[in-house]
């Protein structure tokens, strides 16, 4: 399940037996498999197999990478329904062989134009508690998912729009098994409580959610499907579209300030993807307002400046030195990240390798920092104060790459675990609102405060390595919350530095300092041994969960071998 073996044939029931469910967020990492098989032509990556055989399938019919990944998030939306789907946000990072191009797209969720100051300001001024809110269409952010795809597909697509929705229309109409991640979600202290409009769906009449492996079918996502796949990327708003998405917001707590103006209005930006070398390799990542982009970049950066040549995150010193690194970066991009076209970040300030061997040069390797304040990376707006929101997201990852040579990576998000918990037309609403900061004090900027359209920071880093030739030999990214920048860091430091596979990357436990203030490890894995000597270190260690969405692919002489997340219920197949 959790690493290319091409062509699979095993069956979707078996792969979910074999599968024993442990509560969710506390599964170790497991141990990678003892081989792996080499994709010679083409392979997909997805968070569910069924995902990933709808992406192999377009590039068996001889569609581009992005024809696949179309394919791969409509049945995303179906099976991994709390992760990502059409009513959240999408951000795509595409490498066109032929025309020898990197391009990356931005299909964040976006603030309607009729919100305040935060989430947590209501129209009168007054303060409204942040909980609830989290939960109700005031957090539903103007989707941005069919946009972005729809832009891509138009750029680099070779099949048909329609051709694209057919396996997600097959399974809904005909039936999936109910996955065991989606099961172990539904299975949450107050779950039937918590997700009223899912209940005829997923849950039986004792309130508890289907067993795993129970067919589940979804004619009202069908139907949304086969109107997309007919209509074209239009019919996501027209024939009524829109109006659903605004009265399906206008539930919950406090109802949405999003009109069918801002639906309309959305616009998929593309921007220049940000680079950085790291060891002989050219790493490209996204850009703000993707924060995610630059942490990894620094992050790599000022651990090969002070490594010296040894990369062992078994060792309690390398450890620290990646913890203390990675806490520069964060903040760095807590003073500097928001959305571009409201701030202006300084993207090629913040990852110039002389800056960053700088900020690298302050590590102190036996002792953590306790007073960790931003650099200055050139002329910089000085005023702007800290951001003190850490962005969760639950998130899905795809990585492809096609008989032609093209490859992308695409993180997808509704944010949190079924997003709003709001649905229409049979697909749930993102609260992505909830990723921008709290209202700062009168006088005082902040890069990333809510404003009308604006976009707020994502952890969220599709990402592309290159070699000498310029040619991709990485591709991926990773789900997870805020932590996603370390799981892409410590991933790549181990493909690259360390020369493992993807299944044997994506196997090791983490660790995060995505929390301020925090080193977290990941319980029940090596990576948590090292908490007694990290804490001598200084290190204010947490052993917690860390489920993270990992999906990567590497060149290897041949051909392609991949990996997915051995947390969740991914897949990586290949031809």
């Amino acid at each position: 399940m959790t690493h290319l073996l091409a062509p699979i044939a095993l069956s979707l029931s078996l792969l979910l037996a074999s599968c024993a469910w442990a509560p969710h967020g506390l599964e170790p990492a497991a141990a990678p498999a003892a081989a792996t098989q080499i994709a010679r032509r083409q392979i997909a990556v997805t968070a569910h197999p069924l995902a990933t055989r709808a992406a192999l399938a377009m590039l068996d019919q001889g569609g581009t990478a992005i024809d696949a990944a179309i394919a791969a998030q409509m049945v995303l939306g179906l099976v991994e329904p709390q992760s990502s789907g059409i009513g959240g946000g999408t951000l795509v990072m595409h490498w066109d062989a032929a025309g020898r191009r990197l391009s990356s797209f931005d299909g964040l969720a976006a603030a309607p134009a009729g919100v305040g100051a935060s989430l947590r300001t209501d129209t009168d001024g007054k303060l409204l508690p942040g909980e609830a809110l989290q939960r109700s269409g005031r957090a539903v952010g103007v989707p941005g998912t069919v946009a972005v795809l729809a832009k891509a597909h138009a750029r680099h697509g070779k099949l048909a729009w329609r051709d694209l929705f057919a396996p997600a229309i097959a399974a809904a109409e005909n039936g999936f098994p109910m996955p065991r991640y989606l099961h172990g979600i539904l299975s949450l202290p107050d779950a039937a409580k918590n997700h009223p409009e899912f209940l005829s769906l997923y849950f039986g009449p004792d309130g508890k959610p289907h067993p795993v492996g129970t067919e589940i079918r979804h004619p009202q996502y069908a139907r949304t499907m086969s109107r997309l796949a007919n209509g074209g990327p239009a019919a996501f708003l027209d024939a009524g579209g829109a109006k659903a998405i605004v009265d399906a917001a206008q539930r919950g707590f406090r109802p949405t300030t999003m009109t069918e103006q801002d639906l309309r209005e959305y616009r998929a930006e593309e921007r220049d993807p940000v680079c950085a070398r790291f060891l002989a390799y050219k790493v490209c990542t996204m850009a703000p307002p993707s924060f995610g982009g630059i942490v990894v970049l620094q992050v790599l950066q000022m651990v090969e400046a002070r490594a010296g040549g040894r990369f062992d995150f078994d060792d309690a010193n390398f450890a620290h030195l990646y913890a203390e690194a990675g806490k520069l970066a964060q903040a760095d991009r807590r003073h500097f990240v928001g959305d571009p076209g409201f701030v202006n970040v300084p993207v090629a300030a913040l990852v110039d390798p002389a800056y960053v061997a700088q900020r690298a040069r302050g590590i102190d390797l036996a002792h953590a920092a306790t007073d960790l304040r931003p650099g200055m990376p050139g002329p910089v707006n000085a005023a702007l104060a800290p951001d003190a929101s850490d962005p969760t997201t639950t998130t899905s990852q795809i990585a492809i790459a096609d008989r032609a040579g093209n490859a992308l990576s695409i993180t997808t998000t509704i944010n949190l675990n079924f997003g709003s918990r709001l649905t229409t037309d049979g697909f749930v609403l993102n609260n992505a609102m909830t990723n921008f900061s709290a209202a700062p004090p009168p006088g005082v900027t902040i890069a990333n405060q809510m404003a009308p359209r604006k976009r707020p920071v994502t952890a969220m880093a599709p990402t592309i390595v290159f070699d000498k030739d310029d040619l991709p030999v990485v591709v991926g990214g990773a789900a997870g919350g805020g932590p996603i920048v370390d799981y892409i860091a410590s991933t790549l430091i181990e493909l690259l530095a360390n020369d493992r596979s993807p299944a044997e990357a994506l196997a090791r436990g983490h660790l995060s300092t995505a929390v301020a203030g925090k080193l977290q490890l990941e319980m029940g894995t090596q990576a948590a041994t090292l908490a007694p000597a990290l804490a001598t270190k200084g290190h204010a260690v947490q052993a917690v969960p860390l489920l993270s969405g990992l999906g990567f692919i590497k060149r290897v002489q041949g051909g392609w071998i991949g990996a997915a997340d051995p947390r969740r219920d991914g897949d990586a197949m290949g031809r």
